[in-house]
C-alpha cells in the first residue's frame, strides 16, 4: 500500500483435527489430496513455481465428492498466487490508495466455483467489533474495485495474470503450545523474478508487489476455535462456503477474528464435523507488504479446487 505503514499482515487462530470422511452439512463437492496434492504441483500458468513442487499425493475427483484418507495433514499450506503488473485496473489504482476497511464488495457465499462472487464496486466501512457487518453511519464514495469483470480475475488464471504455486509452512511458537505461525514484515511471497517481476516497476524498494493469494483447506471444527486475521490489503475467509470474516479493501493493517462457537449458527457448522475453509487474500498496493499467521490449527488438509 501507499500508506507509510507496512501493509498485509495476517492473523489466523482455529484448531483443526483431522478426520476422514465429509459431514453432515459440509461442501461434499470438495475431494481431500494427500500433502503436495492440489495447488502444491506444476509450475503454474506462465509461472515459475519455483517452491510450489509438492509430494504428488493423488488428485481426487471433486465432481463425485470422494474423499482421501486424511492422514497426511499438516500445518504445511497449498498456495496459489497469481501476479498482476500495474496495467490491471484494480492494482495500483491511480486516484484511491485505500482508506478502511471497505465490506460487502463480495457476496455472502462463495460461487459455485469455490471462488468469491462479486457484489459492489464500493462497499461499506465495518462495525467494529463483528467479523462481517457493515457500519451504516457513514458511506464512501471512492470506488475500490473497477466492475464484476475485473474483480473475476483476481482469482482466476488469465493472460492479465501468472499463476504460481507454492507452499506455506506454519511453525509451532513453542514445542507442545499448539500454536503454529508464520509472520513477515516483508511478504514478498514472488521473487523479482518470476511473473511480471518488480512492480510497479523500478519501485525503489525492487520488490514484487500486486498479487493475490488463495488458499483451500478443510478442517474439523472443534469447540473453542478462532481464527484471527491481520493484515491488508483484501481478506476474504470463507468457512463451509460463507463469508466468515470480511477485510476487504485498500486499507492499513486490519484485525479481525473468526469465533468458530459464535458464528456456528451463520455458518452452519457443528462440532466434530468436517468443512471447508477459503482465504482469498490479495496486495494491490506498494510499500509495504506484512502477512501474519498464529493459529491453533495443528492439522490442515488441502482441499481440491479445479
Amino acid at each position: 500500500m501507499r500508506f507509510g505503514l507496512l501493509c498485509s499482515v495476517v492473523s489466523l487462530y482455529s484448531v483443526l483435527g483431522c478426520s476422514a470422511g465429509p459431514a453432515p452439512g459440509s461442501q461434499t463437492s470438495r475431494g481431500i489430496g494427500g500433502a503436495g496434492s492440489a495447488l502444491g504441483n506444476g509450475s503454474g500458468n506462465n509461472g515459475s513455481g519455483s517452491n510450489g513442487a509438492g509430494a504428488g499425493g493423488p488428485v481426487i475427483n471433486t465432481d463425485s465428492g470422494e474423499v482421501m484418507d486424511a492422514g497426511d495433514c499438516g500445518s504445511t499450506l497449498d498456495v496459489l498466487y497469481r501476479d498482476f503488473d500495474e496495467t490491471h485496473p484494480d492494482f495500483e489504482m491511480p486516484n484511491f490508495a485505500g482508506d478502511v476497511v471497505r465490506r460487502g464488495l463480495v457476496e455472502v457465499s462463495l460461487g459455485p466455483d469455490q471462488k468469491p462472487v462479486f457484489k459492489d464496486r464500493i462497499g461499506h466501512p465495518a462495525l467494529v467489533g463483528s467479523p462481517t457487518a457493515i457500519n451504516t453511519e457513514w458511506s464512501p464514495k471512492e470506488p475500490v474495485i473497477l466492475s464484476a469483470t475485473s474483480f473475476q480475475q483476481w482469482y482466476n488464471t488469465s493472460d492479465v495474470n501468472r499463476a504460481i504455486p507454492k507452499k506455506l509452512v506454519l511453525t509451532e511458537s513453542a514445542t507442545g503450545s499448539g500454536i503454529f505461525g508464520y509472520e513477515s514484515s516483508a511478504f514478498f511471497p514472488l521473487d523479482p523474478g518470476e511473473g511480471f517481476g518488480i512492480t510497479p516497476p523500478a519501485n525503489d524498494m525492487g520488490m514484487n508487489f500486486l498479487f493475490t493469494t488463495e488458499i483451500h483447506v478443510q478442517f474439523r471444527y472443534s469447540a473453542a476455535q478462532k481464527f484471527t486475521f491481520r493484515g491488508d490489503d483484501d481478506l476474504w475467509i470463507f468457512v463451509n462456503g460463507q463469508l466468515a470474516l470480511d477485510l476487504g479493501s485498500m486499507h492499513g493493517p486490519e484485525e479481525g477474528t473468526i469465533d468458530f462457537d459464535a458464528q456456528a449458527a451463520s455458518l452452519n457448522i457443528s462440532v466434530g464435523n468436517r468443512y471447508a475453509m477459503d482465504v482469498f487474500h490479495a496486495e494491490r498496493h506498494m510499500r509495504g507488504s506484512n502477512f501474519k499467521i498464529t493459529t491453533n490449527i495443528a492439522c490442515f488438509t488441502p482441499s481440491i479446487v479445479k
